[in-house]
């Protein structure tokens, strides 16, 4: 799928986005800042169908807007996150960029491969991360090591070790850790060079699997490959995609992803191919 050209300038960008939203005509005060990542996660899903379609996916802020906001093809971290950092620059939040690790739990060192904003509110630092899918916070994350409930989750910022950041949540009664970070300055030449990697790697995650999340209000829609679930606070339902038609079905009607019927066989036959 081709993303349609705009002519429209940033500014007007970024009202669209408002608009979709609707948080247009509002003040840009911390509850703001609430209701933008919480809509935001619910409106434009996770998604690495562009990376398993092997689709250039640049990150400046038009191609971003264009492939997220207008042709719904949802989006990971270095593009839903870099969509966000431009609309909280263009409204004078002065979002800091950081690159992260995903660790889910464990001691290792793997490559910098998410990104994340932090926006300073009132002299508090709080992280917003709109791009970790089914997993991420809905909520800006205060820095200060205080908890944040997010409904039906706690999340906190715990400093392990000087320097080292972790955004963990609370998971079989213990606080798990998703993923550290370190206050270092990066850039956007840091943010292609692990997007490259995410997107074009023969082993990275979004290269060999259909990753697609939307985290609702009152549910978090999720697929891996091939299964679908959703969870509530009751539990969790879960289904087998059996064809190309109940996969495109699910892309657009559940998750807002809309891929063509071409691209829904593909997508199908080369995932039925991996089992």
């Amino acid at each position: 799928m081709q993303p349609e050209k705009s002519q429209m300038k940033r500014s007007e960008m970024v009202q669209k986005y408002l608009q979709i939203l609707g948080l247009n005509d509002r003040q840009p005060d911390f509850k703001f800042l609430n209701d933008i990542i919480e809509r935001h996660v619910a409106t434009f899903a996770f998604s690495s169908v562009g990376c398993r379609l092997g689709e250039n996916l640049p990150l400046d802020f038009e191609a971003l807007f264009q492939r997220i906001v207008v042709n719904r093809r949802g989006g990971y971290c270095f593009e839903q996150n870099g969509l966000l950092f431009g609309i909280l620059e263009d409204l004078n939040f002065s979002p800091e960029l950081y690159l992260a690790r995903v660790i889910y739990n464990q001691d290792i060192h793997p490559g910098l491969t998410h990104r994340i904003s932090v926006v300073t509110y009132e002299g508090q630092k709080y992280l917003l991360d709109a791009g970790f899918g089914s997993d991420g916070p809905r909520i800006p994350v205060s820095m200060s090591g205080s908890e944040s409930n997010d409904g039906d989750k706690v999340f906190r910022i715990e400093e392990c070790s000087a320097g080292e950041f972790h955004l963990q949540v609370f998971r079989d009664g213990d606080f798990f850790s998703l993923y550290r970070f370190e206050l270092s300055q990066y850039g956007e030449a840091d943010c292609e060079l692990g997007h490259f990697y995410s997107h074009r790697h023969p082993e990275a995650i979004f290269v060999n699997h259909l990753v697609v999340s939307l985290n609702q209000a009152q549910e978090t829609r999720s697929l891996y490959d091939l299964e679908y679930r959703v969870i509530t606070t009751s539990g969790t339902q879960k289904k087998k995609i059996r064809d190309c038609e109940q996969l495109r079905r699910i892309l657009v009607d559940e998750l807002g992803v809309l891929v063509t019927e071409a691209e829904g066989r593909r997508l199908y036959k080369d995932l039925s191919a991996q089992l």
